[in-house]
């Protein structure tokens, strides 16, 4: 990929391209211009601490996870979280696509905005089938998942939020 740059003014008033990062090594980094990596977001090497640490990492185990979707951790990684396997609770939401074996991000906690959702503004939303996000939580059907995920803060953005995985018993 080709280093992108950035035009800056002196104080003198004279023009000079800088180069950006996407990806930090520490203090020698310190003033740089930052970009988006090559998924379109910005690497937690980048972020403070505060904000990293609501990122994991971590391979993909399953195929058809895509940007926004809920995942599961599982012993061999991140697959889609569903409602209807009590071993696939939610954990986290993808942030970039995966593609099996090879590493992927997950946001687990904070505000994200999920292009191409149509979340309903303040809405409570809970854990669907095949990794979606739903309105209204599942019925009381022996074997599911109820888990609370988050609230809708407008029609593409979700202060997620993952609460407490209650299983339903045979009624």
């Amino acid at each position: 990929m080709a280093k992108k740059q950035v035009i800056s003014k002196s104080g003198g008033g004279k023009l000079y391209a800088a180069v950006a990062t996407d990806t930090s090594v520490g203090a020698v980094d310190a003033g740089e211009y930052v970009m988006l990596n090559g998924v379109g977001v910005l690497d937690e090497s980048v972020l403070p601490n505060e904000i990293s640490n609501f990122v994991l990492k971590d391979n993909c185990a399953e195929a058809g996870i895509t940007a926004g979707k809920l995942v599961a951790l599982t012993s061999t990684g991140f697959v889609l979280a569903d409602n209807g396997d009590i071993t696939k609770e939610a954990m986290g939401v993808a942030l970039t696509a995966g593609t099996v074996g090879q590493q992927m991000m997950v946001a687990i906690a904070g505000r994200l905005t999920i292009a191409g959702s149509s979340f309903a503004k303040g809405t409570r939303y809970y854990l669907g089938t095949g990794g979606a996000a739903i309105a209204t939580p599942p019925d009381n059907v022996a074997g599911k998942i109820s888990q609370f995920i988050g609230k809708a803060l407008s029609t593409t953005s979700i202060h997620i939020e993952f609460g407490e995985t209650i299983i339903t018993t045979a009624l």
